[in-house]
C-alpha cells in the first residue's frame, strides 16, 4: 500500500519549489548582469585595461627621462605611479586616484623633458614623447569610462528595485562601483 500525501502537502511543496526557483532565477540573473559590467571592467580592453595602458606610457616616459634627467625625483615619483597602477591591487576608486596621481607625475615630467635643452636636440626622443604623450592623453580620453559608469549606474539602479534587488543582495550581489 501506498502512503498518501495530503493534497495541502503537494501544494505546499509545489508553492516552495517555484519560490525558490523564482528567487534563485532573479539571484542568477542578477549575477549575470553584474558579470556583464564586471567585463567593462576587467575584460579585454576594459577600464582596467586601459588603465594599464597609460601606466605602460608612463614607464615609456620614464626610459626617455632617464637618458636626460638623471636622479630626478619626479621620474621617480611618475615611475612609482605607473608601477602602483599596474598592480590592480584595490578598489576602483583606488585606481582613479592612482590614475590622477600617474597623470600629474606624468605632466610634471614631460614639461621637465620639454623644458631641457639636451632632450631637444634629441629629434629621436621628442618624437618618442610626442608618441607618448599622445597616446597617454587618447587612452585617458577613452570612451570606455562612460561605458563602464553608464552600465555601472544602470545594474546599481536594478539592485536597488524593491523585492527582486533585496532577494539578489542577499544571495551576495553587490552593486557596481562607479569610476568617479
Amino acid at each position: 500500500m501506498k502512503p498518501k500525501f495530503s493534497v495541502w502537502w503537494s501544494l505546499l511543496i509545489c508553492a516552495v519549489l517555484v519560490v525558490f526557483g523564482l528567487v534563485y532565477g532573479n539571484a542568477s540573473g542578477y549575477a549575470d548582469e553584474r558579470a556583464r559590467v564586471n567585463a567593462l571592467l576587467e575584460g579585454d580592453g576594459g577600464l582596467m585595461t586601459v588603465l594599464n595602458y597609460r601606466a605602460s606610457d608612463g614607464l615609456n616616459l620614464c626610459v626617455v627621462a632617464d637618458r636626460h634627467l638623471t636622479g630626478d625625483a619626479d621620474v621617480e615619483t611618475l615611475r612609482y605611479a605607473a608601477n602602483a597602477e599596474l598592480s590592480q591591487e584595490s578598489s576602483v576608486q583606488a585606481a582613479r586616484a592612482r590614475d590622477e596621481a600617474l597623470a600629474d607625475a606624468f605632466s610634471r615630467v614631460s614639461n621637465k623633458l620639454a623644458a631641457d635643452a639636451g632632450f631637444s636636440a634629441s629629434a629621436r626622443d621628442v618624437q618618442y614623447r610626442q608618441m607618448i604623450a599622445a597616446d597617454f592623453e587618447a587612452c585617458g580620453q577613452s570612451d570606455i569610462f562612460a561605458a563602464y559608469n553608464k552600465a555601472a549606474e544602470a545594474f546599481n539602479k536594478q539592485l536597488s528595485v524593491p523585492a527582486l534587488g533585496d532577494a539578489a543582495r542577499f544571495f551576495g550581489v553587490k552593486p557596481c562601483e562607479l569610476y568617479q
